[in-house]
């Protein structure tokens, strides 16, 4: 196939210039075009998460962060992911949550979907695993536990600058025995993580940087 367009979905709003520039070398290969789960929805449109509910953070336009219910967005994702279907190669979805019921007739890559499928490949399974926010550790446990890891969670204790991810990383897995760590989120600066994985004993895997490792490799299949 000639010249393959990639979909990308945040599950907040576009544009996105933080997550285009982790992009960089998808772009230099494919072309993609990205749009967000919440782009047609003010603020005051988008519900609160419950208690109950499994919460997924991410940003709007304007920057301003919110934490949306994971089930609120799944039918927003799979209703984006339908209406492009016939005018690109393949879809990612840039986002470390579980969505299980979307479907696509194209080449569809989910980053834990992903990743869980690739560690066990590996026999990694003891996992060290980072959140972004506390409300999020729970369900991601859950989530890992499902798909036949052990975790423990930590929980990210300021906003991923490079420079914090570079000194915080490094300290909260200072003793381990774990097989992997894992960035259970989307949007780390690649830079920081490279430096932080040379002060690692284990390796380390950012769920979206993996994510768009295994998409390149499918679309050059095609």
């Amino acid at each position: 196939m000639n010249d393959p367009i990639v979909g990308i979905y945040t599950i907040g709003q576009t544009p996105r210039p933080d997550l285009v520039q982790n992009l960089k070398h998808l772009a230099d290969t494919f072309r993609f075009e990205i749009r967000g789960a919440l782009d047609d929805l003010s603020q005051d449109q988008v519900p609160a998460c419950g208690s109950d509910g499994n919460p997924l953070e991410t940003r709007l336009r304007d920057g301003t962060r919110v934490v949306v219910d994971a089930a609120f967005l799944g039918p927003r994702l799979q209703e984006a992911v339908t209406e492009w279907d016939d005018r690109v190669s393949a879809h990612l979805v840039l986002c470390a949550g579980s969505f299980p019921r979307l479907r696509s007739r194209k080449i569809l890559i989910q980053p834990f979907d992903y990743a869980a499928s690739h560690f066990a490949a590996c026999g990694l399974r003891k996992l060290e695993v980072v959140v972004p926010f506390a409300a999020q550790a729970t369900s991601s446990v859950r989530k890992w536990e499902a798909a036949g890891f052990s975790c423990r969670v930590h929980v990210l204790t300021n906003r991923p600058t490079s420079e914090f991810v570079q000194r915080w990383l490094p300290e909260s897995v200072d003793e381990t025995n774990a097989d992997a760590l894992v960035i259970d989120y989307v949007g780390l600066p690649a830079t920081a993580l490279k430096k932080a994985q040379a002060e690692i004993d284990i390796p380390v895997f950012d769920l979206g940087y993996l994510a768009i490792d295994s998409l390149i490799g499918r679309l050059e299949t095609l």
